[in-house]
């Protein structure tokens, strides 16, 4: 998915728990799945920490029950899914459709709701403050790809289907809801061949510009996006779209130049949220003033490096109106301003860092909600430049940090080591394969037989005002000087890291993070290992390349699994990606926030929410 800046995926205004249902393109995984891939009975301990449940037992935090509004979908109790309205007969995607994972309705939920119960207000009423660590740089859907923007996207836009809070696809099988139970633009579809999928868009709804949602609008949407002009860094999900055949006002199939097994779950958010068709001749359609969508609220004023502000669309066409009347999204880029606000009350949402934790708990009037995600965070070594375009200087680095310790110290225990920038969550992870051992040692003969002059000088280009980020890349300095290396830390903007990034501009090594949105591996790997992505400015495999190419041409998941396997081993050999760990988030939630619902994927949807 999309990159997740900083360490514990920064932004931070971005437990052990029992083990419940996780999904997989929303298909439900069985305990037996769960231990498959975190490999052992202790990998299962290991992976309760990720799988979050509704009902808290912390001490902490009033995360229970929902409130009696409905937010509930396909008809289970105390879920924190948000569904939309009564079921209706509708066909979905048919046995063209790859499954992966078990077939039984999930026993459990990976979201958490936070103080649940009560009623909600009769009117429409108060405003909500959340935090962003960084500027949104656009209000386009399809010309950015980061978590910052996933936390505010989906209530201003609506793809075509519908994934909830609980990672559940509406697509009404293996007992599913059905998809005219959520916010998914389309009331039905079904695979006509493996190549051609046919949709049928819900009646009545225009964008918040007035403009009609059409069939046509759906094809101006991605014809846009696939434009080589446009640049989109969301274009690579949707290769396969060859072309959208109208066919009337609310029918068109989806032509594909080859199969994709994940688009379902790609046509629910980021690139799959549909834009008007003002976008393809107007520049100026995503504006300081107006980002149209279809979703429950509208951008009303976004000023940058400041706020972004959405108030509550009255002509919402959805079965519920939101109770809130305005989201300030406040952009606080500075960790310690984030807390400051949060203590003071000028941000009622945000996520903290581990050693923030305790100033926020000691306040009577917040709250400290952990919750396991999917977002992977680590280093990325360069593999264009010297030194790190050795293979075995990759790996004496690899081998040189201590990130039991790390993990246990800096982050408090909320995290978990893993091989590959792949968490159990997703399709395809590395059960077979451990995180890099710590071996100062080896590390050490890995150099001389490299054939480098000790030090050998590396650089290491993190964020000035990540305060655990930074914590983190002096703890790794010395552990990478400890071995024979001479590592210089390079502070950045916040606002310029990421551009750099992709521009090629970093060093040897360089803080990194991925949400990993679609649960599958084809996401992460494809934008961050084939070579030629927007997020993979210096590695090239045509292995790698060769195979990940491989796998999108065919919707037999064994045959992807075996793919995701072979890569895993590539990649876990070559030392691309080191210090690899699954975040486990802490949300700072105010007691005056209601009926909130946290997702893993951090997508926040509102609709559901209230403020006291």
């Amino acid at each position: 998915m999309e990159h997740v800046p900083g360490w514990l995926g920064q932004p931070r205004d971005d437990e052990q728990q029992r083990p419940q249902s996780i999904f997989v393109l929303g298909r439900p995984l069985s305990r037996r799945d769960v231990l498959r891939l975190t490999g052992s009975a202790m990998g299962l301990v290991a992976a309760s920490a990720l799988l979050a449940a509704c009902g808290g037992d912390d001490d902490d935090n009033e995360a229970t029950k929902p409130a009696t509004t409905a937010t509930t979908g396909g008809g289970t109790s105390a879920t924190a899914t948000t569904g939309g309205a009564a079921p209706t007969a509708t066909t979905s995607s048919t046995g063209a459709t790859p499954t992966t994972g078990g077939t039984t309705q999930p026993t459990g939920n990976v979201a958490k709701v936070v103080n649940g119960g009560g009623t909600a207000p009769d009117k429409i009423s108060g405003e909500l403050k959340i935090a962003l660590g960084f500027d949104p740089t656009n209000l386009d859907p399809i010309d950015t790809y980061t978590l910052n923007n996933g936390r505010w996207q989906k209530n201003v836009f609506s793809g075509l289907t519908w994934r909830d809070e609980n990672l559940v696809l509406y697509d009404g099988l293996d007992g599913h809801p059905s998809p005219m139970e959520g916010f998914g633009l389309a009331e039905s579809w079904a695979y006509a061949d493996d190549k051609t999928l046919n949709f049928k868009l819900k009646s009545g709804i225009t964008f918040h510009n007035g403009e009609k949602l059409t069939a046509q609008s759906v094809a101006d949407h991605f014809t846009r996006m696939s434009d080589p002009a446009t640049k989109s860094p969301q274009a690579f999900n949707y290769t396969a779209i060859d072309h959208v055949e109208v066919v009337d006002e609310l029918n068109g199939k989806l032509i594909f130049k080859e199969v994709d097994p994940v688009m379902i779950t790609k046509l629910s958010g980021y690139g799959g949220f549909i834009t008007p068709a003002a976008a393809n001749t107007d520049a100026t359609t995503f504006d300081t003033k107006e980002s149209p969508g279809t979703g429950p609220y509208k951008v009303t004023e976004y000023v940058k490096d400041d706020h972004l502000t959405l108030e509550a669309w009255e002509d919402y066409w959805g079965p519920r109106k939101p109770h809130i009347q305005k989201l300030t999204y406040r952009i606080i880029p500075d960790d310690n301003t984030r807390l400051s606000e949060f203590l003071a009350g000028g941000v009622d949402v945000l996520t903290l860092n581990v050693s923030q934790a305790d100033a926020a708990k000691g306040n009577a009037d917040l709250q400290v909600i952990d919750i396991g995600v999917p977002t992977v965070s680590g280093l990325r070594l360069n593999a264009s430049m010297a030194p790190t375009d050795n293979k075995q200087v990759r790996q004496a680095i690899a081998h040189a940090i201590d990130l039991q310790t790390i993990i246990d110290t800096i982050l408090g225990g909320f995290a978990k080591a893993v091989p590959i920038w792949q968490s159990p969550f997703s399709f395809g992870y590395a059960d077979d394969l451990a995180p890099y051992t710590f071996d100062p040692d080896m590390s050490k003969q890995l150099l001389q037989q490299a054939g480098v002059t000790t030090p050998v000088k590396l650089t290491y280009d993190l964020i000035g005002s990540d305060t655990q980020g930074k914590e983190m890349a002096n703890a790794v300095k010395d552990m990478l000087d400890a071995v024979g290396f001479d590592v210089e830390l390079r502070e950045h903007e916040s606002a310029t890291y990421y551009d750099d990034y992709v521009a090629g501009k970093h060093g040897n090594i360089a803080i990194f993070g991925w949400g990993g949105w679609t649960l599958d591996y084809d996401n992460t790997y494809f934008s961050m290992h084939h070579s030629g992505q927007t997020y993979n400015p210096h590695y090239k495999n045509p292995q790698v390349d060769q195979l990940l190419d491989e796998e999108r041409t065919t919707l037999d998941q064994a045959k992807r699994l075996d793919v995701a396997k072979q890569v895993n081993q590539i990649l876990y050999d070559d030392a691309i990606d080191v210090a690899l760990y699954q975040n486990v988030y802490l949300w700072g939630v105010s007691k005056k926030v209601k009926n909130f619902v946290i997702p893993p994927d951090e997508r926040l949807f509102w609709l559901d929410a209230w403020t006291e």
